[in-house]
């Protein structure tokens, strides 16, 4: 019997999606998780052993404790995740940037971060590592003794040009060999153009594996919900933890309710499928033709179940637009949104101004060959593309 590969995964293990590729892939691999600099909840990776940064005092101690054969970093930004990165491939050790969510472009990314509240929560994760005693500086000198006071001083200043202009401009415009992994998994060459435009990698650097939480979505459902509905696939606009909050909750609440609107002039519900960082808000417009969906088993199934769909520019769009008749509200610049209207077969309108009886579902989907290749499984790649790869 052959001995599996060890994985470590420098990976949040916040929300639950973003652990399913993972779960799926556990009896083939062994996964070890380094979510974050202290433990967090909730934690969704609770079957997988968990490391945590505080837990060392360098990158050689983490990898002496886990001997990894690999290294899968969801990004590599921090000045932690680049010691580490840089470390591994001095040890021959491969380090891999696995791609979650739809990936776009430069000035998609650019445009949101100019929005973001970054300074503040990096100053909130400094305190909190302060008040605990763990030094990220301390932690990078330790594991790159070699590289000299000038080299270290480099990562300190990238991150705070991070924390005062956002990550995606600072990488474009001060490019790191530390950060650069020795591959991109990338889903398509679509979703691969961002790490191109940033860490100015060429093609040779990427491999191309589909996207694996969209894959189950290409199959047909046949035990359809009865009850006649709109799906509106949301995202955490108004409030999330992460900083990225581009609309008002009342700009957000008056969205909702003209969705509704729309719905009862239909004799329809209207079904809003939450962002996780939305679960508990409490801010949320109660109505008796509002059902606000959480956590669902089988979210294929209540896609193709709806009358017709509505969203913004989440992964979960690609889904609606593959089945069925969808309108996209436009906040602002969305690369997504773009390439998909390239497409054709969606209605986009005006997030800001649009009246309810301006909703339009038309029949004429979006061809779904072109959906499935540009964002799902590109030509020469299958559902057992990353296992593959991940095997070699």
């Amino acid at each position: 019997m052959s001995v599996k590969k060890r994985y470590l995964l420098v990976w949040p293990t916040v929300r639950k999606d973003w652990i399913r590729v993972f779960e799926g892939l556990s009896d083939e691999f062994d996964f070890t998780f380094l979510p974050s600099t202290f433990p967090k909840e909730p934690n969704y990776a609770h079957s997988f052993d968990c490391y945590y940064w505080s837990e060392f005092n360098s990158a050689q101690e983490i990898l002496s404790k886990i001997q990894p054969d690999g290294i899968i970093f969801m990004s590599i930004e921090s000045g932690l995740s680049m010691a580490l990165n840089h470390v591994a491939k001095k040890q021959n050790i491969k380090t891999l940037i696995l791609q979650h969510g739809i990936f776009t472009n430069y000035k998609d990314y650019r445009n949101r971060e100019k929005l973001w509240r970054k300074r503040s929560l990096s100053a909130e994760v400094k305190q909190e590592q302060t008040s605990k005693s763990f030094s990220t500086l301390r932690f990078v000198r330790n594991s790159l003794p070699g590289l000299g006071a000038f080299e270290v001083a480099k990562i300190a200043v990238y991150s705070k040009l991070q924390q005062s202009f956002g990550p995606y401009w600072v990488a474009r415009n001060f490019p790191l060999n530390l950060k650069k992994a020795s591959q991109y998994l990338c889903f398509s060459p679509y979703n691969a153009k961002i790490h191109k435009e940033t860490d100015r990698i060429d093609e040779s650097q990427i491999a191309y594996i589909g996207c694996q939480e969209l894959i189950p979505y290409l199959k047909e459902e046949t035990d359809l919900i009865e009850e006649d509905f709109y799906l509106h696939i949301d995202q955490a606009l108004a409030e999330n933890s992460l900083g990225e909050e581009t609309v008002p909750k009342s700009k957000m609440i008056d969205f909702y309710l003209k969705l509704n609107d729309f719905s009862l002039s239909k004799g329809a519900k209207l079904y809003i499928k939450l962002h996780p960082e939305s679960y508990n808000s409490d801010w949320l417009p109660q109505h008796a033709n509002i059902t606000y969906l959480r956590q669902v088993d089988n979210f294929n199934r209540i896609v193709q179940s709806a009358r017709g769909c509505f969203g913004f520019y989440s992964t979960m769009i690609i889904p609606a637009v593959y089945w069925k008749p969808t309108v996209l509200f436009k906040i602002q610049y969305s690369g997504l949104q773009e390439a998909i209207d390239n497409i054709g077969g969606v209605t986009i309108l005006d997030f800001w101004n649009f009246k309810s009886y301006d909703i339009l579902l038309v029949d004429n989907q979006a061809e779904k060959d072109i959906i499935k290749r540009q964002f799902i499984l590109p030509d020469g790649v299958d559902q057992h593309t990353l296992k593959n790869l991940l095997n070699g």
